[in-house]
């Protein structure tokens, strides 16, 4: 399973346990002012009172109507003056409600931004231990091949000097014999082939 999505589904799950916790701990009072607001806030509400004022001016304006409100509709601002004056308070209560949660919510999306930049840091730190390690072993392996080559070049070496040593021991027996023979000027290198084992020869002549 990915860290990543388990991990946000770790925080989707506490948001949502948080957003419970605070729909439980709300009052009775808090409840109705939110129902309030929402309603008061919305298009229904809205035309409704439209509706209303519309249909109570219409009546009271028309003739052979009982007219309850004459105008100026002293009744009708009442009416509107005590319901703002009970609308304003609650819709007030709902919106500093909504700003706790929302300042709940904000610091625990602080503490979580935090949480997970520790645990960035940390991955770093991680990575950063993992990749010196790495140019550490790498280091080591160079220097084992390095001593490996000096080994093998220090073997090797004095085999192909011994080699060169003996070669030209052949070269000094054979030419002054082939060069009286022939009376003839030879070349100054001859190569000779030897297919025989110059230690081998070496220890047969010694």
């Amino acid at each position: 399973m990915n860290p990543a999505k388990s991990s946000t589904s770790n925080v989707n799950t506490q948001k949502q346990l948080l957003e419970k916790v605070e729909v439980n701990k709300s009052t009775l009072g808090q409840r109705v002012a939110d129902a309030m607001a929402a309603r008061v806030g919305s298009w229904s509400f809205l035309i409704g009172q439209s509706t209303v004022l519309a249909a109570w001016v219409g009546l009271n304006l028309t003739p052979g109507v009982p007219h309850w409100d004459q105008s100026p509709f002293i009744l009708l601002n009442l009416v509107f003056s005590f319901a703002s004056a009970y609308t304003a308070p609650i819709v007030l209560m709902s919106q500093n409600r909504q700003s706790d949660i929302e300042r709940q919510k904000n610091e625990y999306d602080h503490l979580v931004n935090c949480q997970a930049a520790q645990n960035i840091e940390l991955l770093h730190e991680k990575l950063d231990t993992l990749q010196a390690q790495q140019i550490q072993e790498l280091t080591q392996i160079v220097k084992q091949q390095q001593q490996a080559l000096n080994e093998i070049k220090a073997s090797v070496l004095p085999t192909i000097k011994e080699q060169q040593q003996f070669i030209s021991e052949i070269k000094v027996g054979v030419l002054p014999g082939l060069k009286g023979q022939n009376n003839s000027k030879l070349p100054k290198e001859v190569l000779v082939y030897l297919p025989f084992n110059f230690e081998k020869s070496k220890e047969d002549n010694s």
